[in-house]
C-alpha cells in the first residue's frame, strides 16, 4: 500500500477531535495521564515535586513543546519557572483550545507562545533558535514523524549544550502489528479465557494504518525501539533514561481494570541530554 509523505492532521477532522476531547487526559490534563509521573520524574532528575517550593525545577528556562495539544505540559512549565514556552502543533484545533484555557484562566503571564507548525519540516539549525533552549518535551507525537533523525538533529541544534530532551511515544509493540491489526485478541486455556497482544512485523518500520476513535485511516510510524535510540545516539545525544512503560502495581490497585495492560508496554519513555 502506498502512502502519501504529506503529514496528516488527523487532530482537526472534526469527528476525531470531537472523540480526542472526551478523552480522560484531554478532560483532566495530566493527572489523567498514566504515564506522567514516570515522565515528571525524567524531567525533575528524581527531584521531588513539593508543593509550594520555592525552587522551581524549571526557574528560568526557556522550554520547547513539540506537539503541545491543549498546553498541558506548557502551562505546568510555566508554573514550574519557565519564563519563556514555544509550545508548537500541527493542529489549529489544538492551538485554539490551548489558546481557550489560558482565556478562561485570564492568565496576565504571557510568557507561552503558540502557534501552529509541522514537525516533519521545523528547522533550529542555523536559525535565531539554534542553542536557544534548556529544555525540550514532546508527548505522543513522535510516531506521527516519518524522518526521526532528521527532527532529533533539529532538537539537538535547538538546545544550549547540556539541555536536556524528554519524550514518549506510542510503544513499538503497538504500532508494529498489521496483520492481525494492533489490538487484544483472547484465547481459550483449559479453564480460562486469556487476553494476548498479536505481535507481528516488529521489525517491518513504516506506516500504519488504525481505526481510533471512530475515525479509518489513522497514520503512524512504526519503527523499534533500537531505531529510536540509535537515531538519538547518532544525532549527538546521551540517553539518559528509558521506561518500557505500563500500568504499576499500584496503578492497577487503584484501577482493577488495567490487569491485562500490564502484559505489553503502552508507552515508550526516553530522556536524552545534549
Amino acid at each position: 500500500m502506498a502512502f502519501s509523505s504529506k503529514p496528516q492532521n488527523i487532530y482537526d477532522d472534526p469527528t476525531f477531535f470531537s472523540a480526542y476531547s472526551t478523552l480522560p487526559r484531554s478532560e483532566g490534563g495530566l493527572s489523567n495521564a498514566p504515564e506522567w509521573p514516570v515522565l515528571q520524574n525524567m524531567i525533575l532528575q528524581g527531584r521531588s515535586l513539593k508543593p509550594n517550593d520555592t525552587q522551581k525545577p524549571l526557574k528560568g528556562q526557556k522550554v520547547l513543546d513539540l506537539g503541545c495539544g491543549y498546553g498541558w505540559f506548557s502551562r505546568w512549565a510555566r508554573d514550574n519557572g519557565a519564563t519563556h514556552i514555544r509550545a508548537i502543533d500541527i493542529s489549529e484545533k489544538m492551538i485554539d483550545r490551548a489558546k481557550q484555557f489560558e482565556d478562561s484562566a485570564q492568565t496576565t503571564n504571557s510568557s507561552i507562545f503558540y502557534g501552529t507548525g509541522d514537525l516533519d519540516n521545523v528547522t533550529f539549525n542555523g536559525g535565531p533558535e539554534q542553542d536557544s533552549y534548556d529544555f525540550v518535551y514532546s508527548s505522543l507525537t513522535f510516531h506521527y514523524v516519518q524522518d526521526l533523525a532528521r527532527l532529533y538533529s533539529e532538537i539537538w541544534a535547538s538546545l544550549k549544550p547540556g539541555g536536556r530532551l524528554v519524550f514518549s511515544v506510542e510503544h513499538p509493540i503497538c504500532s508494529a502489528p498489521i496483520m492481525p491489526g494492533p489490538d487484544w485478541k483472547c484465547i481459550q486455556e483449559e479453564d480460562h479465557e486469556r487476553k494476548i497482544w498479536p505481535l507481528n512485523s516488529y521489525s517491518e518500520e513504516g506506516w500504519r494504518l488504525t481505526s481510533w476513535l471512530g475515525v479509518s485511516g489513522v497514520k503512524k510510524y512504526h519503527r523499534t525501539v533500537q531505531t529510536y535510540v540509535e537515531a538519538l545516539l547518532e544525532s549527538g545525544f546521551t540517553l539518559k533514561g528509558l521506561k518500557d512503560w505500563v500500568p504499576s502495581k499500584e496503578d492497577v490497585a487503584g484501577h482493577p481494570e488495567w490487569a491485562d495492560e500490564r502484559h505489553q508496554p503502552y508507552f515508550l519513555l526516553i530522556s536524552a541530554e545534549k
